[in-house]
């Protein structure tokens, strides 16, 4: 242990975390006993969790929101969290500042909420993040430049960190959990969430068969691993947002990005690809 990294990290969770609490407060009329400028709000506790993870992003990636596209036309939905290596990464927006990431260099998205109120309000949030991960099934350019396996091949309904990851943070449950009733449906399994945390709570992520616990990873190989909920220890640090950052920074160094080739973007055929 470090008392320097791990007093940080302390004093950092613990402003983080007032300020997430207490941000409804700041949006909130007591008279009409509702949120006023409820897209500022959102954008204030968006903002919060960027500044919360700088400290455990290395500073060649960026932490943003917008919009995953691909050189297929995809457009995914708005993503509150996006990290993307800033070397590799066009800034790529419109005059109102909307900007669009394309998929080779995204390294996470997220989507941040407060509390979650039902299980199935989670499951939608989840089909939602799967939906916005599938954008990297239109990668075209086989050249990585950032993969950490020997022979590379991209694969991504083999190894897992050819896909995208993707987390979910809330405030909290606001109803009885149990991760047996978080429910895909027919969603492939690369699509699957990597993280689900509650800041309140602990967080899910997953186990093997042989019980191996805190994967962050849907599945290794051909086997579908099983959710695994670790709950809060009320420490100081709790230990379910340590695995939470140790997890970040580990999927940060081990997934695939790509060479972006934006003649892909630019043409229809690859045959006019300028030599």
């Amino acid at each position: 242990m470090n008392p320097i990294i791990k007093n940080l990290t302390i004093q950092n969770f613990k402003s983080f975390i007032n300020s997430f609490k207490e941000s409804k407060n700041v949006f909130w009329d007591d008279e009409k006993n509702k949120l006023i400028h409820s897209g500022e709000y959102g954008f204030y506790r968006e903002e919060l969790v960027k500044r919360w993870l700088r400290l455990f992003i290395p500073e060649k990636f960026g932490i943003s929101s917008g919009f995953l596209i691909n050189s297929k036309g995809e457009i995914s939905t708005q993503c509150d969290l996006i990290i993307y290596d800033k070397d590799k990464t066009p800034k790529i927006e419109t005059v109102e500042n909307q900007r669009f990431f394309p998929v080779e260099t995204i390294v996470l998205i997220g989507e941040i909420k407060s509390d979650i109120k039902s299980i199935s309000q989670l499951n939608n949030y989840l089909l939602k993040l799967s939906k916005v991960k599938k954008i990297r099934d239109g990668v075209i350019s086989n050249h990585s430049y950032n993969s950490k396996f020997e022979g590379y091949k991209y694969m991504p309904e083999i190894n897992p960190f050819d896909n995208v990851y993707s987390v979910l943070i809330c405030h909290k449950f606001n109803f009885d959990f149990d991760v047996s009733k978080i429910d895909y449906g027919a969603t492939k399994k690369q699509h699957k969430h990597n993280l689900i945390l509650s800041l309140s709570d602990g967080i899910i992520n997953y186990k093997t068969v042989k019980g191996t616990e805190n994967m962050s990873v849907p599945f290794v190989g051909d086997e579908i691993l099983e959710n695994h909920y670790l709950k809060t220890d009320n420490e100081e640090l709790p230990s379910h947002i340590i695995s939470f950052l140790n997890s970040i920074n580990q999927a940060i160094s081990l997934i695939t990005l790509f060479e972006l080739d934006m003649i892909y973007y630019l043409t229809d055929s690859i045959y006019d690809k300028i030599e």
